[in-house]
């Protein structure tokens, strides 16, 4: 799992970073194709009103889990999925938070550290696993048209690191939807309030 971390993992860092700043620097052209996004997630957010705590961190999981399932099994499409899904996340922070300091008028580095980073430093890295694992087994399927003999041993491997690749994001998304249900909010409040 670490060969996969460091060869395909880089590889996603990248296009959420990418994602990132075209969604923060191209925020209002781009703002047609990512608000449905946003759409989504306020829905959720809406259906979430009046729940305990328990459930909100159980609704953010599922979704965020969906999510990563959806990049690693998507990864099948020659690692077309996990690559666009990962950039659209990445892309969904930067206007999320270029929209979040043109409404509020807060310094965005303030926003970054109160409203995604204590959540986000457990979601995001589970994206690019991921993510990771779906691009490996895209490109794994796509090498093994022409070279079957040669991908037996990255199949191996592929079988070898799902079972951990699983846990981990799993690991990484439950702790990071108790941290966002229960923390973030408030964090965010705090900073939103103290400059108004």
């Amino acid at each position: 799992m670490i060969q996969l971390v460091r060869r395909y993992g880089k590889l996603s860092f990248l296009f959420f970073l990418v994602g990132s700043i075209l969604g923060a620097v191209f925020a209002h052209p781009l703002q047609h194709v990512l608000l449905p996004f946003v759409r989504d997630i306020r829905k959720v957010g809406v259906s979430m009103r009046g729940e305990s705590l328990i459930e909100v961190a159980f609704t953010i999981f599922s979704h965020n889990l969906t999510t990563s399932l959806t990049m690693l099994i998507g990864g099948i499409i020659f690692g077309i999925i996990p690559l666009v899904s990962v950039m659209i996340n990445g892309a969904l922070v930067g206007f999320v938070l270029t929209v979040l300091t043109q409404t509020t008028h807060v310094n965005p580095i303030l926003l970054f550290f109160t409203g995604i980073f204590p959540h986000g430093i457990f979601e995001i890295p589970a994206y690019l696993l991921a993510s990771g694992f779906g691009l490996e087994l895209g490109f794994t399927l796509f090498r093994s048209l022409w070279h079957r003999k040669e991908t037996r041993s990255e199949w191996v491997q592929l079988r070898t690191d799902f079972g951990p690749s699983i846990l981990w994001i799993i690991i990484f998304l439950a702790i990071a939807a108790c941290i966002e249900a229960g923390i973030t909010p408030h964090l965010l409040a705090w900073a939103i309030g103290t400059h108004h």
